[in-house]
């Protein structure tokens, strides 16, 4: 059995929707105990529309409701930080919803449980981080575990239900759950294309784009032209005439370039050392938005507290007005206060960033770096 128990995606915000949807499975599943659930399943015979809500929260037995709670937990949390607390509750409901009518036109069985609203989770996952690592154990005749792209667990068990259904294996409602994973999976990518959700450089169409990309600059290398001039696809060789890197630039690029790389396979620690080799080189070099801030993260939670700061100045010189900038001045103020010892610094940041925090949480801990500052 391989069962998926955490991914490297770092969430941004605490997924308290997602805890609640958990919690409540759970309260239900307890509260119910051996009460009749049949008039509250989502029965094709005696169908009611209150049903499309209230079967995808109840589970025939706890093993069922161990399974679906632990998916939603692991893939549920990062679609959360990207859909935000209100979309992602509608996404949910509606994609639980969906699931229960792709069944009931087609099965003439009654179902139960959150598996569909659960796959509609995994393939906006697969949409928004394809290239996430996930950890999986598995246990055969021994237990073990190990580490795969986002992409490949989802499709697995996408590949296996299509086959489960194709040939009646059981009775268990796979076509709910390729509903949900078709309903979710389209959703995602509409977000994306049409700019509702922000792109980000490893959701599945920048991880697309980017592959696209890696092949031309190859295949252009390989006949012997400067991938890196200007235009190189259309016309390589009157690009590389007209335009005339220097050794620098060509060198700045492909420092540039490597980190991207790195960044779209979701390796931001190898992408992290990447970037300090190119602050080395040239220090005012700044990644494009969301690059940078990943950066700055991933230094900053590596315990790089130094690198981490520069990576935010950095940020906050090239973005002055993003609006994620009093999270950003928050926390290389709280660098500054508790690691590098730039107190002044620290208290123009935490004071700036007051001006605009908005989260209970976050002011506290404002205001507390900022009495200590005042303490010392």
């Amino acid at each position: 059995m391989f069962l998926p128990i955490r991914t490297d995606r770092r969430l941004r915000k605490t997924p308290w929707i997602n805890y609640a949807l958990i919690a409540v499975n759970i309260l239900v599943f307890m509260t119910m105990g051996n009460a009749p659930v049949i008039r509250y399943m989502l029965d094709p015979g005696a169908l009611r529309p209150i049903q499309f809500l209230t079967y995808m929260f109840l589970h025939a037995d706890a093993m069922h409701l161990l399974g679906n709670m632990l998916f939603l937990y692991v893939f549920g949390n990062n679609v959360e930080d990207r859909l935000g607390r209100i979309g992602y509750l509608i996404f949910y409901l509606i994609g639980g919803a969906l699931a229960g009518l792709g069944h009931v036109l087609v099965e003439p069985a009654p179902v139960l449980g959150a598996s569909g609203a659960v796959a509609a989770v995994s393939g906006a996952f697969l949409a928004l981080f394809p290239g996430a690592r996930v950890t999986v154990v598995y246990w055969i005749i021994i237990i073990g575990a190990f580490e795969v792209f986002g992409i490949w667990i989802i499709l697995f068990y996408f590949i296996f239900d299509v086959v489960k259904w194709a040939f009646d294996v059981d009775r268990v409602a796979y076509l709910a759950h390729i509903t949900g994973y078709v309903y979710g999976f389209v959703i995602a990518i509409g977000l994306l294309l049409l700019h509702v959700l922000p792109r980000e450089p490893y959701d599945l169409l920048s991880w697309i784009s980017h592959r696209r990309r890696s092949r031309q600059y190859r295949k252009l290398a390989d006949k012997g032209y400067q991938p890196w001039d200007i235009n190189p696809v259309k016309d390589p060789i009157r690009a590389a005439e007209a335009v005339k890197l220097t050794e620098q630039d060509e060198k700045l690029l492909g420092m540039r370039h490597a980190i991207t790389q790195s960044i779209a396979q979701q390796q931001l620690h190898e992408a992290s050392d990447k970037y300090i080799e190119l602050l080395e080189f040239d220090s005012s070099q700044v990644l494009p938005r969301d690059q940078q801030l990943d950066i700055g993260n991933q230094l900053a939670g590596d315990g790089r507290h130094l690198m981490a700061a520069q990576a935010y100045e950095l940020f906050l010189q090239a973005f002055p007005k993003d609006h994620d900038r009093d999270q950003v001045e928050l926390m290389l103020g709280l660098l500054c206060v508790r690691y590098l010892d730039r107190k002044q610094r620290g208290r123009e940041l935490l004071q700036a960033a007051l001006k605009t925090l908005r989260d209970p949480a976050h002011v506290d801990l404002a205001r507390a770096a900022l009495a200590q500052i005042d303490a010392h």
